[in-house]
């Protein structure tokens, strides 16, 4: 992150069903002959399709083998799905779904227009994963999605990630009563831990070793929701035969630690950020063992055993980290004792990102039990080495398509569809599963389905026509309909084809940054007309298609980036109008942006997947007071805004409803009535203290609509309309 950082400042039952840790680590496991109960899998078809669906589909359980597989036919006029457990029995589903019935389900949008007798396949479809690991989730998603969700999200997330062939969910959720009752236990009351935790939306980087505290102490029923919500979670996850992957303990701990326990080795590892961050025990010394050991004995009893365990000392930590004193390679061997101590062969999962994990650590790792998520495998060259890089460590092959929950249509899909394979394939290759991890994961639905499908395929796929597939199953149809085939070819040779570096991560608009002639972020790399085009064919998809929540998602989608994306052109105009003292021309061109901007909050006000008003009030579910509220709205406040140092404010950046037209709307006003004064008066611009003016915002409790309104496909005709009447210039940039 702390890359995305700078840079955007441009701008787990039954366990038969669980793989063995060794297949996680890369060795193939061992055949799995017990029968499972497929009355998981069931109930979730029935939550996803309803009964009557459901109840025609033969659910029938088969033995792992060396590679969980499905298997779609046909059987005396019943669709017949095979799988090796019960997620991958909703794998097979999925694709059924998809490429049989024409359906889509996914986070952002269905697309579910099923005949009342399901059709069956004309042959049988068998499909075999390529990897063990099929992991979902980046360690911030928990906080940049959902970090107020109630169960009826989470339960259908986890359905929709089992549809999409997932096996692993990081689950950081409820970690914080872990530290609470383990600490307590080493010298500390229980609102002194209350007093470190943050806030939910902040805590994936207080587990990350990247901070802690909150300006208000979390209370204690927001602590033991969100434990509740964990366990069902991992209850849910091992009913389906995943694997819950929860944070394990490599060394984090409150303040004074060693005053409160004698003899304890205790090192500050510096500031992250502006943030200080927790104080870490060396993993060598006798106390880690004592701390761990409580830590999941803890842990397990509050939310069972697992086989995975996420731990990533020094994260984005070297700067100022006073680590000298610790012998890195053994407090990497510390750490994983302490874990097989209490999980036997356990995997330890890392993150790849950036220079973690650190060279010691992985000289450290003991290489069976390890798994590194890689982060990066998209935006790093193609002869990038990381069978050397991380000394034999199995790795996934990864993508982190967007930053803090970024609204941007786009990710690298040409680039998976060569790299994966290239990596795969290699002589001596590690690479052993895949990794979905954007920062935040309800978005992007085409990316989500094109990435999963790499785990289940055996060779590099026809992009055109997976698209033409994709257009078919999204908004249904006895046929592709051509003007969603075209819009998708447009965005497949644009959006969806950036390349292979991190400049491609930054695909915003301009409304959503600080306020400046001169804000920018990285370029784009296509030309934004061809938003417009694709927006052009979408709106002409045929009447009888515009009802699903699949197509109503997209159109509000495709509308918003033509909107972002021209800001991109808007800006220098407005900035050469200011330069050139043009006042007349710098009236009108910023009285067209700050229409924009509310033509932009209404198209985003059709849609709840992109309206601030249903984050906040999920939020405000947890508050069982005022002054609870008042500290939770803050946290889901300042986190997409402030954040809560100037230093990462704005990284976050999200074009819904209420932020574009009120908080985004209010910061160009004010902007531009300070140029326009200059302008006149001849003075200098007055300068205006932006993160003051974000932190009054996000203390404000003012409330915005949860509920949508609009008709988007008139919206849409209307900003396509303006947008056309002058055609928008070639991106300088591109």
């Amino acid at each position: 992150m702390r890359r995305v950082l700078i840079r955007a400042m441009l701008g787990f039952g039954l366990a038969c069903c669980v793989a063995l840790p060794q297949a996680l680590a890369g060795t193939p496991p061992a055949t799995v002959d017990k029968a499972f109960d497929v009355a998981p899998a069931r109930a979730a078809l029935e939550r996803l399709v309803g009964k009557a669906h459901a109840d025609q589909v033969r659910l029938r359980a088969v033995a792992r083998g060396q590679a969980d597989r499905f298997r779609i036919l046909g059987e005396e006029g019943h669709l017949v799905i095979e799988g090796t457990s019960p997620a991958t029995l909703l794998a097979g589903f999925g694709w059924y779904l998809e490429y049989v019935a024409h359906t889509n389900i996914s986070l952002a949008g269905d697309q579910l227009d099923l005949p009342r007798a399901l059709p069956l396949p004309a042959s049988p479809i068998a499909h075999e994963a390529n990897g063990a690991n099929r992991f979902a989730l980046n360690d911030v998603d928990e906080g940049y999605t959902e970090p107020y969700a109630d169960w009826d999200y989470w339960q259908h997330k986890i359905d929709v990630l089992a549809l999409r062939g997932i096996n692993q969910v990081l689950v950081y959720q409820g970690q914080e009563k872990v530290y609470e009752a383990t600490f307590q236990r080493f010298g500390y009351s229980r609102d002194e831990m209350l007093a470190w935790i943050p806030q939910a939306a902040h805590q994936p980087w207080w587990l990350l070793q990247n901070l802690c505290c909150s300006p208000t102490p979390i209370a204690q029923g927001i602590v033991d929701r969100r434990a509740d919500l964990a366990r069902k979670m991992a209850d849910r996850l091992r009913q389906l035969g995943m694997v819950p992957v929860f944070p394990g303990f490599y060394g984090t701990v409150p303040p004074d630690f060693a005053k409160r326990n004698a003899g304890a080795h205790v090192v500050p590892t510096g500031e992250w950020d502006g943030y200080k961050r927790p104080d870490w025990l060396d993993p060598t010394d006798p106390v880690f063992a004592k701390v761990a050991a409580e830590f999941y004995r803890v842990q397990t009893a509050m939310f069972g055993d697992s086989n995975m365990y996420k731990m990533d000392p020094l994260h984005e930590g070297i700067e100022g980290a006073d680590h000298g004193s610790i012998d890195l390679v053994a407090a990497t061997r510390g750490i994983q004792s302490a874990l097989d101590r209490a999980h036997p062969g356990a995997i330890w999962v890392l993150l790849g990102w950036e220079t973690n994990p650190l060279p010691p650590i992985v000289k450290g790792l003991d290489k069976a039990h390890a798994l590194v998520v890689d982060g990066e495998s998209e935006a790093v060259p193609a002869d990038t080495d990381r069978e050397a890089e991380w000394a034999g460590t199995p790795y996934t092959f990864g993508t982190i398509w967007n930053f803090g929950g970024h609204t941007n249509i786009g990710a690298n899909l040409s680039v998976w569809n060569e790299r994966f394979w290239q990596w795969k394939k290699k002589a001596g290759s590690r690479m052993n599963g895949v990794a979905l991890m954007p920062e935040a994961s309800d978005n992007n639905p085409a990316a989500t389905a094109f990435f999963t499908e790499l785990a289940w395929r055996t060779e590099p796929v026809d992009i055109d026509e997976w698209f033409r597939q994709w257009a078919w199953r999204r908004y249904g149809g006895a046929a592709p309909d051509p003007h969603a085939v075209a819009a998708w070819h447009i965005l497949q040779r644009s959006a969806y084809n950036l390349p292979a570096t991190w400049d491609s991560k930054y695909q915003t608009g301009f409304f959503e940054l600080t306020p400046s002639l001169y804000a920018h972020t990285l370029p784009l790399d296509y030309d934004p007309v061809e938003i417009e085009r694709a927006l052009a064919e979408l709106v002409q998809v045929a009447p009888a298609l515009r009802q699903s929540t699949a197509y109503r998602h997209d159109l509000t989608d495709l509308t918003r980036q033509a909107l972002a994306v021209r800001s991109r052109v808007m800006l220098p105009e407005i900035n050469a109008a200011f330069e050139a003292r043009d006042v007349a021309r710098f009236d009108r061109l910023t009285g067209e942006w700050l229409r924009s901007m509310k033509q932009l909050d209404a198209v985003l006000g059709t849609n709840r997947h992109f309206m601030l008003g249903p984050w906040l009030a999920r939020a405000k579910a947890y508050a069982t007071s005022p002054a609870e509220w008042s500290a939770i709205n803050y946290d889901a406040r300042s986190l997409i805004t402030i954040w809560g140092r100037p230093d990462v404010a704005d990284y976050a950046r999200r074009e819904w409803q209420g932020l574009v037209g009120d908080y985004y709307y209010a910061r160009w006003q004010r902007y531009f009535d300070s140029l326009k004064t200059a302008l006149r008066s001849g003075n200098k611009v007055e300068k205006i203290d932006w993160y003051a003016f974000g932190e009054a915002w996000a203390h404000e409790e003012k409330t915005y609509p949860t509920e949508p309104t609009g008709d988007i496909h008139a919206l849409a005709t209307q900003v396509l309309a303006d947008l056309t009447k002058v055609p928008a210039e070639p991106s300088a940039t591109h």
